[in-house]
């Protein structure tokens, strides 16, 4: 079940107009609502057992205390018999954007894997279009064409700027 943000606010907004409330708290919006079954907003709350919303909340922790982790990875080329080291940083996991409204969630990020580069590298061009389109006033003066052209990019980047 998904509410748009109008459906949030109207739902908010009626409890407050139900409740007398001027301030919303959710603990006290959940304990109004644990006695309102016919509400729309009920299943979404709800529709689960206890041991099973908990468990869905521990998922989420570990989801949240995954985010953001770093691995390093040393990549290492023989060319004769010199060898080329080279070191990576990536992150541990990934939360692929396709499995994200099915519930998806973390996993463990390969580099050696062509999939799971492509969508890192998917995110990172998401990610460097936002920053451009926040920060590229700050940069007045600033030559930022190359993270533009990498932002230009589609899926398959060839960083070779």
């Amino acid at each position: 079940m998904a509410f748009t943000s109008k459906d949030r606010q109207r739902i908010i907004d009626g409890y407050l107009a139900a409740s007398g409330r001027n301030m919303f708290i959710p603990g006290e919006f959940i304990d109004w609502l644990a006695g309102q079954p016919e509400h729309e907003a009920y299943p979404w709350f709800f529709a689960m057992d206890d041991a099973t919303a908990a468990r869905e909340h521990r998922i989420a922790m570990a989801r949240r205390m995954a985010s953001g982790l770093r691995i390093t990875a040393r990549v290492e080329e023989a060319k004769s018999s010199v060898v080329q080291i080279a070191v990576r940083e990536y992150p541990a996991y990934v939360s692929p954007v396709e499995s994200r409204k099915s519930g998806g969630g973390y996993v463990s990020f390969d580099p050696a894997d062509k999939g799971d580069m492509a969508e890192l590298r998917r995110q990172g061009i998401t990610a460097l279009k936002s920053w451009l389109n926040r920060y590229r006033g700050a940069f007045e003066g600033v030559d930022l064409s190359k993270i533009e052209k990498i932002a230009a990019s589609e899926d398959r980047v060839a960083l070779s700027a």
